[in-house]
């Protein structure tokens, strides 16, 4: 127990993969290995305690992780802690300039690689997380929000009445910008964790290099100005992304529209007294002008608590093709790619068949993972720090769902998001499923989903604020 009964430490290694893995995951790509690397990519550990629990978080800039290897990530920075895995949560920032997902290699090229890189993952955070106990010390925290509108809603009709994914200048988005401020008692910047809502992908099927997209570089802007280390915390980020700036392979881009964010959370930061302070008028010191003087006091705050609860929502599902006919369809896409690459095909071909592998490949993934049932258990993992609660799912939410939740939380400072301890797919809002588009054409949920999840979350919000509990 410390003197204020809390601490907090934060750790960061590279986690930028070999040049021999497999790059990306784009449907439309026709290269497979990175050309070189834009940024780092980053494992980030915080570690609380308020005396009585301690609770880790990681942040990895990479797409997705499966529950499968999010609990070895889990389990492997709980040993080195000597916590239980219920007190690690991990979260990946949705970068979609990194290494693909794990299962997502339809070339063939590079697999030993990616899957030693995935394998050693459980190590990088365990030794993020290591560093970051050894940073802890006593600590103060501030909680704020900004606003930025650099995130577009991305569910856009073409021309020719098709959705796609691009921008919709008309649709919802969650402008907010949450900032959570770490300090040591002498007022030395420990850690900035900062949530907004949009999806990563900057950069494009063209783009040939290794990046963190713009979140590495809101982290970069964010720490360049505070001196704080960066955690980022995705939101309900499902339908918004760039809008007319995403997709490309402009390195000056990506690192602007980075800038933005980060400059915003920069001016939350440090626009939060850490202490919380009253100013008070002192006196008037005669110099020629009268000045006024005032003073800083301090305002009594709680102690911040640390506390973590898991629940479990049953999400209804969709109907899915049997097993064996989406395998079929996954192995005849893979054939024909396979066949026009051997034959040197044009890249616009190459393409193409990559793209019809992409969705078959989705299609059979979620044939396995959800045929058969009529609903399916979502984890819903809650951290509190202080006053401060980061509410997430594995799922990729629309940003509707999680202004609810933020809205209708019991607590003042509610952060909510997917990409939390494994990867469950597209939860669209009821009113998209007759518009259709990638979305809701790849989702594994029923429209009633997220008006379900809505309510488990606030459930959950309200139980965890609930003294009694």
């Amino acid at each position: 127990m410390t003197a204020n009964g809390f601490r907090a430490g934060v750790g960061r290694v590279d986690i930028t993969p070999p040049l021999t893995a497999p790059h990306a995951s784009w449907g439309a790509q026709v290269h497979v290995l990175p050309d070189g690397v834009e940024a780092a990519l980053w494992a980030t550990a915080l570690v609380v305690d308020d005396g009585a629990t301690v609770a880790a978080w990681i942040d990895l800039d990479v797409v997705v992780i499966t529950g499968e290897e999010a609990q070895a990530i889990r389990t492997a920075v709980a040993e080195a802690l000597g916590i239980p895995v219920a007190q690690v949560r991990v979260s990946v920032t949705h970068n979609h300039a990194g290494p693909p997902p794990s299962a997502w290699n339809w070339t063939g090229q590079g697999q030993a690689a990616l899957a030693g890189y995935f394998g050693l993952l459980p190590e990088f955070a365990a030794g993020a997380a290591l560093l970051a106990r050894n940073d802890l010390r006593p600590a103060r925290l501030g909680v704020g929000s900004g606003e930025s509108r650099v995130g577009v809603n991305r569910r856009e009709i073409a021309p020719d009445g098709r959705p796609v994914t691009g921008a919709n200048a008309d649709g919802f988005t969650d402008p907010q910008v949450f900032v959570l401020r770490i300090d040591d008692l002498d007022r030395r910047p420990i850690a900035a964790v900062v949530g907004y809502t949009m999806h990563p992908t900057t950069l494009g099927p063209t783009n040939r290099l290794i990046s963190p997209d713009w979140p590495g570089h809101m982290k970069r802007t964010v720490e360049a100005i505070t001196g704080a280390t960066c955690l980022f915390v995705q939101g309900a980020a499902g339908n918004v992304g760039p809008g007319p700036w995403g997709f490309t392979d402009d390195l000056q881009v990506v690192r602007t529209i980075g800038a933005r964010v980060g400059c915003e959370a920069a001016r939350v930061w440090l626009g939060l007294d850490v202490p919380a302070v009253q100013l008070r008028h002192d006196r008037v010191v005669e110099s020629g002008a009268p000045l006024s003087t005032w003073l800083a006091e301090p305002i009594a705050e709680p102690v911040p608590v640390v506390r973590l609860a898991e629940h479990e929502v049953a999400l209804p599902v969709l109907k899915q093709p049997p097993v064996a006919e989406a395998l079929a369809r996954a192995e005849a896409a893979q054939r024909r790619l396979d066949e026009v690459k051997t034959a040197g095909a044009a890249a616009d071909e190459i393409a193409a068949a990559t793209f019809v592998t992409k969705r078959a490949s989705m299609a059979h993934w979620r044939a396995e993972t959800y045929g058969g049932r009529e609903s399916v258990g979502v984890p819903i993992y809650l951290l509190q720090i202080g006053p401060a609660v980061f509410a997430g799912i594995e799922g990729e939410p629309f940003a509707e769902i999680g202004a609810e939740i933020k809205q209708r939380s019991p607590f003042p400072h509610t952060w909510f998001g997917g990409y939390t301890n494994g990867w469950a797919g597209y939860i669209p809002i009821a009113d998209a499923y007759s518009q259709g588009g990638y979305e809701v054409d790849t989702t594994p949920f029923a429209p009633e989903a997220a008006a379900i999840l809505v309510d488990a979350v606030v459930g959950a919000l309200t139980e965890l604020g609930d003294p009694s509990v």
